[in-house]
């Protein structure tokens, strides 16, 4: 039981690294409509952790996205560390609206909100406001138009962190046992990260190493 800590800082340093990179996958949604796309967070120790869900709806210019995130990490039967998240985002014609999040990490809740504005997007954390450029988008996979900046918003703590994608190459990836030819995407920052979608612009799975280690998250289930 001694080494509990050292588990809870290895998997939020992997988490936080995740959603990173999550804001460089996604697929341009639908002219109308709404779209839910269902992944599997997979941990190369601890297994299947967990589900994160992105829920899609678009009308016209009108863009909003709902986020659950469901994180239980167990040792010996044991929740040794635990995340759940609620976020919404509001775009106009690609540029990100407003923005309203809420995560709590073993007990410890963290609240954003942030409006866009004509001189940047003002953020407030409970650290305080933060004034990002008006280009930053939310780490988070619903668009491929996510890729088109470089400065993004962690969904988590708020943090707002410069990003260079490069990449976009199609090659044979094996995910969760299955190999598939996806076209992939580097995001670097502080960290080495992956993103796939394959060719019908569906955003199949990204990926955060940290340490020799890594976070899948893989699409279970698009409707």
């Amino acid at each position: 039981m001694s080494k509990k800590p050292g588990h809870r800082r290895t998997i939020e340093t992997l988490l936080a690294g995740a959603f990173l990179v999550i804001a460089a996958a996604g697929a341009t949604p639908a002219t109308a409509g709404t779209t839910t796309y269902e992944y599997r967070i997979d941990h190369p120790t601890y297994g299947d952790i967990g589900t994160y869900v992105n829920v899609v709806r678009q009308s016209g210019a009108e863009t909003e996205v709902d986020s659950e995130l469901r994180i239980a990490v167990k040792v010996l039967g044991i929740v040794v560390y635990r995340q759940e998240a609620s976020r919404v985002e509001r775009w106009r014609n690609d540029k990100l609206v407003s923005f309203d999040g809420t995560t709590v990490t073993n007990g410890d809740k963290i609240e954003l909100h942030g409006e866009g504005r004509d001189d940047g997007f003002v953020l407030k954390t409970p650290s305080g406001q933060v004034m990002a450029p008006a280009s930053v988008h939310p780490s988070n996979p619903w668009s491929t138009a996510v890729l088109k900046t470089d400065v993004m918003m962690s969904t988590r703590t708020g943090r707002i962190i410069p990003v260079t994608v490069r990449g976009g190459e199609e090659r044979t990836v094996t995910l969760a046992g299955r190999s598939m030819r996806l076209r992939q995407y580097e995001v670097v920052s502080e960290k080495h990260q992956f993103v796939w979608f394959d060719g019908r612009g569906c955003p199949v799975a990204f990926r955060t190493e940290e340490e020799g280690a890594s976070v899948d998250f893989v699409l279970v289930r698009r409707s």
